[in-house]
């Protein structure tokens, strides 16, 4: 099982990891919606793990259409629409048999000539593909000028088209007309806490992710934290970790990961913290470095540079593969140490080292180490993160689940293409 590592590293002293009100009755009203099983409240998402995660196998048998058919899968969304789909996909898309999941997330032309001429090499109109439009107001602009875009380039191969919204949204009623398979999204729960609902666990389902051992996990970590005991919660310990350091001045957070694969883990939690916790003049910068490259840019600032940090280092111990460095008598006069040594011994090593110069300099540090990079694993690690994300908005006092600075662009952006 994961571990969460902050005593002694953390620099807390221990007897701020006490119980607190706030979070105690906090506690009591989210043990209340679970036993209600009330999707009315937005930390409802807590209920997603507990749904059936078979519910895309027979959604599919009904529509007639089998997993091997699709060929290609497209996510068309942004934000909470996409990164964390895309946060469990790269991390697992090294496990044989998985299909590739495209994502467009962005207003990149290059992006739609990229799934444009993936399509065109496949295999003619044999190659058939699932496109999942995804905007959870209905009235994403990036996600639907895309949708549109792409339906043009792509029409001839007629892709199967799903849509997942509110019930009811515009986008909702356009599926409706179009009679294309509809998918809602709970109303209550926002975009960047969906990552069970219908948005991430249908092209999951195609993709190959065994979805059933993701929401094992995800339910996992519902059991352990959501205990108000906070040396042995690590969603608690986190939050109540980030929360000391935020009052001492250190308002960037950053999530260092080895491997490379959890880099949009890290991208999912940039938009999960930044979102949740910026506002009334408050907030953590979140950001994310990838182990070992980033650290040979970054690493001195972080070493020398101003105390304003606090890293959270995320470590998978076993890849399932590993590469033993070759005997070579010109390697063994250039690095002798790494004789007889494998790929992925080294990098612990290296990450072992990052740790004790961290120990040194007497710098603060947390670690989450995942035992192998799996569904499991990473079904605990999302909603660990984000019931640590509702302890420290609640800790801070703010409100987690809305988002009125990002409105406000919107609402402008549209002014501006009125003109």
């Amino acid at each position: 099982m994961l571990r969460f590592n902050f005593k002694k590293i953390s620099q807390v002293p221990g007897d701020f990891f006490i119980k607190r009100k706030e979070i105690t009755d906090y506690l009591k009203k989210i043990k209340s919606i679970l036993k209600e099983r009330s999707y009315d409240f937005p930390e409802s998402f807590l209920l997603l793990p507990e749904e059936s995660p078979d519910l895309p196998k027979r959604f599919f048998k009904n529509l007639r259409l089998e997993r091997k058919e699709i060929k290609v899968i497209i996510v068309v969304g942004v934000g909470g629409s996409s990164l964390g789909i895309q946060a469990v996909f790269e991390a697992l898309k090294r496990k044989k048999g998985l299909k590739e999941i495209l994502f467009l997330d962005s207003l990149n032309p290059l992006f739609l000539r990229a799934i444009k001429n993936k399509l065109d090499s496949c295999s003619g109109r044999k190659c058939q593909s699932a496109i999942f439009l995804i905007s959870k107001s209905g009235k994403t602009f990036e996600t639907l000028a895309n949708f549109f875009t792409l339906l043009k380039l792509i029409r001839r191969y007629l892709p199967k088209i799903f849509i997942i919204t509110n019930e009811n949204s515009s986008l909702w009623e356009f599926g409706k007309k179009k009679n294309y398979p509809l998918l809602p999204l709970p109303k209550m729960v926002g975009g960047r806490f969906s990552i069970f609902s219908n948005l991430g666990l249908f092209p999951f389902y195609l993709s190959g992710i065994d979805t059933r051992e993701l929401f094992l996990g995800a339910k996992r970590a519902n059991e352990i934290c959501l205990k108000d005991y906070p040396s042995r919660n690590p969603s608690l310990a986190s939050a109540l970790t980030i929360f000391y350091h935020w009052k001492d001045g250190k308002n960037i957070y950053s999530n260092f990961v080895f491997p490379p694969d959890l880099e949009f883990f890290g991208k999912w939690y940039i938009q999960l913290m930044g979102e949740s916790l910026g506002k009334e003049g408050k907030g953590i910068t979140p950001t994310v470095t990838v182990g070992t490259s980033d650290f040979h840019a970054i690493g001195q600032l972080y070493f020398d540079g101003p105390r304003d940090k606090l890293i959270n280092f995320v470590f998978v111990e076993k890849l399932g593969l590993d590469s033993e460095i070759p005997t070579d008598k010109n390697l063994d006069n250039l690095f002798p140490e790494v004789k007889g040594k494998k790929l992925w011994q080294v990098n612990k090593a290296i990450f072992e080292g990052v740790k004790r110069a961290y120990q040194k300099k007497k710098i603060p540090f947390t670690e989450t180490i995942l035992p192998t990079l799996n569904e499991r694993n990473l079904g605990f690690l999302l909603e660990m993160k984000m019931i640590e994300i509702i302890f420290l908005a609640k800790l801070m006092r703010v409100n987690a689940f809305d988002q009125p600075g990002v409105e406000l662009y919107k609402a402008e952006t549209r002014k501006i293409l009125k003109i």
